[in-house]
C-alpha cells in the first residue's frame, strides 16, 4: 500500500503543503524517522558545494560537516514560516516560506543562527505566479527578521533553494529572475535550484529521488546505520509517488483499467492519431473521436463510450481540471488545442517545441481560488 497514493485519491491529487510538511519532517534530525542527520546533510549538500568559498567552515574533505547532535552545530527546521517582506504605516506585507533550516553553532550562547536556508516547494506550476517576485520577497523577509531580532549581533548567511517538479520551464524562468534580482540588488545570497525527480534527467542534475535512494542504497550495505523498517517503506512510497508524477491510486487505476478493456489506454490510441497528424492543420473533433473508436473497436472488438473522451487531451480545455491533469508538465496529455477556445468542433494538434501564440493551457491547481491553474504555452514551453 502506498500511503501518498490513497491520501491523494479523493480528488486525484495531493496539496503542496502536505508534500511540504512530509519533507520538513525528513529533514529534520530531530524527528524520530530514524534518519538522524544523514537526509538535511545531503540535501543541503549541493548549495554548500557550489558556494564553497561562503560556506568554507561547513565543507571538510568536499563534503558537508556532520549535523548530527553530537557535532558543534544545532539543526532546526520550520515549516510555514512567515515572514514581513515590507511595512508600512498602513500595511505590512508577508509572505510564508515552506521550509526554513537553522545551523545554530553551539560553541557559542548566540540567539540567532550561523546559517539559514530559505526552502520554497513547488510540486506544480500552478503556484508560480510570473512577475510575483515571491521568491525574492521571501528571502528578503528572512533577512530582515534577523535584522529585527538582533541588530547588534553578527547576521547568518541567508540561502535559498528552490524545489521544483522536473522539467519545469516556468520554475528555471521564475529562478533565473531571482538570480538577476539579487544580481542587482547585488545582495549576497546563494541559491540553488533542486528537482524533486522522477525522469530521465541529466547525470549531473541533483534530485530528491536520488538523495533518498542514495540513502536507502547505504543502509542495505551497512555504510550508514541502520534504518527504522517504517521509515524504510514509506520513504520507498514517497518515491514511488513522485515517479508517478505525484499521481492517486484512482489515476493509476483507470488506466489499468483502460489497459484491460480496449488493449492499452484510452490515452495512448489518442497519442497514435497525433503521430499520424500534421502540424497546423485543423481537425474536426468529432472525426477524431470516430477515428479512435474505430480503431479501438478493431483491436478489442469494443466500443468506447463518449466518457472515454475526456477532452484532458486538448490543452485549453477547461474541464482538464476535472480528470487528473495536475500539472502544466503532464506532457502525454498535452496533444492538442483548440486554435478558437469558444470553437470546440475544431482542434489542432500541439507542437510544445513550437507552441502557438496567444493558446492558454489549463491544469487542476487546489492552490488557486478556483481550482484551477493556467498560464500561456509560451510562458511554460517557449524558448
Amino acid at each position: 500500500m502506498n500511503i501518498f497514493k490513497v491520501l491523494s485519491s479523493n480528488d486525484g491529487s495531493i496539496n503542496e503543503p502536505n508534500v511540504t510538511s512530509f519533507l520538513a519532517y525528513l529533514l529534520d534530525p530531530n524527528e524520530n524517522h530514524g534518519l538522524g542527520s544523514r537526509f538535511v546533510e545531503s540535501f543541503l549538500t549541493p548549495v554548500v558545494l557550489a558556494n564553497n568559498e561562503q560556506y568554507n567552515e561547513l565543507i571538510y574533505n568536499n563534503r558537508i560537516r556532520d549535523l548530527s547532535r553530537n557535532s558543534k552545530y544545532e539543526v532546526r527546521v520550520q515549516a510555514e514560516v512567515k515572514v514581513i517582506c515590507s511595512a508600512s504605516e498602513i500595511a505590512k506585507k508577508t509572505r510564508d516560506i515552506d521550509i526554513v533550516i537553522e545551523l545554530f553553532d553551539q560553541t557559542f550562547s548566540d540567539s540567532l543562527p550561523k546559517f539559514s536556508f530559505c526552502v520554497e516547494n513547488k510540486i506544480n506550476d500552478g503556484a508560480i505566479q510570473k512577475g510575483d517576485n515571491q521568491l525574492f520577497e521571501e528571502i528578503i523577509g528572512l533577512v530582515n527578521f534577523y535584522k529585527v531580532s538582533s541588530l547588534e549581533k553578527e547576521q547568518p548567511l541567508v540561502s535559498f533553494i528552490f524545489l521544483t517538479h522536473t522539467g519545469s520551464k516556468r520554475a528555471l524562468n521564475e529562478f533565473n529572475e531571482l538570480l538577476s534580482t539579487i544580481e542587482v540588488e547585488r545582495l549576497s545570497v546563494p541559491c540553488y535550484h533542486l528537482s524533486w525527480g522522477g525522469e530521465e534527467l541529466d547525470d549531473l542534475e541533483i534530485t530528491i529521488v536520488d538523495l533518498l535512494s542514495k540513502i536507502l542504497k547505504e543502509e542495505a550495505i551497512g555504510k550508514i546505520e541502520p534504518i527504522f523498517d517504517y521509515t524504510k517503506h514509506t520513504i520507498k512510497s514517497f518515491i514511488s509517488f513522485i515517479y508517478s508524477g505525484f499521481k492517486s491510486y484512482k489515476e493509476e487505476k483507470n488506466l489499468l483499467f483502460e489497459k484491460s478493456d480496449y488493449g492499452k489506454p484510452v490515452i495512448q490510441y489518442i497519442k497514435d492519431f497525433y503521430e499520424s497528424s500534421p502540424f497546423e492543420k485543423d481537425i474536426n473533433h468529432e472525426d477524431f473521436k470516430k477515428w479512435v473508436s474505430d480503431i479501438v473497436k478493431v483491436a478489442s472488438g469494443k466500443t468506447l463510450k463518449n466518457a472515454n473522451f475526456d477532452r484532458s487531451y486538448i490543452v485549453n480545455d477547461r474541464n482538464r481540471k476535472h480528470y487528473g491533469v495536475n500539472s502544466a508538465h503532464k506532457e502525454y496529455k498535452n496533444l492538442f488545442y483548440y486554435p478558437d477556445e469558444n470553437n470546440k468542433k475544431v482542434i489542432r494538434k500541439l507542437d510544445l517545441s513550437n507552441p502557438p501564440k496567444n493558446v492558454m493551457i489549463y491544469w487542476k491547481d487546489d492552490n488557486n481560488p478556483d481550482g484551477m491553474g493556467c498560464a500561456l504555452l509560451t510562458e511554460i514551453f517557449g524558448f
